[in-house]
């Protein structure tokens, strides 16, 4: 198998993931197999405490060019991802990543590659795609976009002000590649982020002029599992509290109108959840949410 010049390589975190970790390193090699040229995967491991490394370790044993890392301590996604790049940086161009939950398609690598190297940008800080959704605890997956379309742009302000009015943007760091050099100059992640991490990366991209391109293919097939990110959030008000630090983060763009639309889902948001928590006897979630409520009434 050729070598791909040290310009890309695989990047998978990993925490408590015993369950789908298989199938994701299964999917990457497969990918790699269809590339036809040799591509290193990194998998960081966060301290899992349910056998994953184990799991992870034996299963590497026999696929060349795997490498198993782990933290010295648990450290969350975020920090897990900043230190890889750390790591990434100076030796390769563009990292490609994907959880251990998730699991991509056999031309993920190609198709992504083969866009990276027709533009050859070095101002394009991401390359990313549709994706399949699947619910883990039904089994149905939701089709993604294939229309087949490429989108290569730089957005405007008021396109990026229209997603931080909504917070949820379609890019999403599963699936994604990036580029090395510039997530290094964007400051990588914010730490705190676990929520709306990927809403406030791609819109600092965006705010420093970089371009980015949207592939429209399901390339991954994106697992939704019930103890996500998204549904610790909504029994722990997490994305409220996102939602507020992101506010006050990008006021300098923000105007008066995009806060008010803020605030407005901040409360619906926190009325539902006081709402849950009366009806599930969750009392601090309930009194959290009452807190929260009251907080933007005059907002």
């Amino acid at each position: 198998m050729k070598s791909a010049h040290n310009r890309y390589a695989v990047f998978i975190p990993c925490y408590n993931a015993s369950a789908t970790i298989h199938e994701t390193i299964q999917s990457v090699y497969e990918a790699i197999q269809l590339l036809g040229a040799s591509v290193p995967v990194f998998i960081y491991d966060d301290c899992s405490t349910d056998g994953s490394y184990e799991l992870v370790e034996k299963h590497i044993k026999e696929l060349a060019g795997f490498h198993l890392i782990r933290n010295e301590q648990n450290s969350g996604e975020r920090k897990t991802t900043n230190k890889a790049f750390g790591n990434f940086y100076n030796k390769y161009d563009w990292a490609f990543i994907i959880h251990a939950d998730d699991i991509v398609k056999k031309d993920w690598l190609r198709v992504l590659i083969e866009h990276i190297e027709k533009e050859n940008d070095p101002q394009c800080f991401t390359v990313w795609s549709s994706y399949d959704s699947f619910y883990d605890k039904t089994k149905e997956i939701e089709e993604g976009d294939n229309t087949g379309a490429v989108l290569y742009e730089t957005n405007q302000l008021n396109e990026i002000r229209a997603i931080l009015r909504k917070m949820y943007c379609s890019w999403h760091i599963s699936g994604a590649a990036v580029n090395v050099e510039l997530y290094h100059k964007l400051d990588g992640f914010e730490d705190t982020l676990a929520q709306f991490g990927d809403t406030d990366f791609f819109v600092r991209g965006m705010l420093s002029g970089y371009k980015h391109m949207y592939i429209s293919r399901a390339l991954t097939l994106y697992r939704i599992l019930q103890g996500s990110v998204s549904s610790v959030s909504a029994n722990t008000n997490r994305d409220i509290n996102e939602i507020q630090f992101l506010i006050n983060k990008h006021s300098n763009i923000l105007t008066k109108q995009d806060v008010s639309a803020l605030y407005k889902i901040v409360r619906k948001l926190s009325l539902r959840r006081m709402i849950k928590g009366i009806f599930n006897r969750n009392f601090p979630l309930a009194l959290h949410s009452f807190k929260q409520f009251n907080k933007t009434i005059l907002k």
